[in-house]
């Protein structure tokens, strides 16, 4: 099982205290080839991702165990593997 965590979250955090409701995101993602690269459905579920890494408690930006994940995006096991492999770039194991 792998446990995967957000790259570079702290980026994404404006409260450092709290679990807030929002993220932040920057528009410098309009100009990152990494993120034009991305298949649609991975740029969509990377945004989810970032949301759920909010909720983490040690505000590292880690992600649930990956079932727990899966149903969270409403997502099959097998097709949320598929995408966090396109994600390598967006994500630290």
């Amino acid at each position: 099982m792998m446990i995967y965590a957000i790259k570079n979250f702290s980026k994404f955090q404006h409260f450092k205290d709290r679990t807030p409701p929002w993220i932040k995101l920057y528009r410098d993602i309009l100009d990152d080839p990494d993120w034009h690269d991305l298949p649609a459905e991975a740029a969509k579920v990377l945004v989810m991702l970032w949301v759920i890494a909010s909720e983490d408690d040690t505000k590292r930006g880690m992600l649930p165990e990956e079932k727990k994940l899966a149903f969270r995006l409403r997502l099959s096991e097998k097709n949320l593997r598929i995408i966090l492999s396109q994600l390598k770039n967006f994500l630290i194991q």
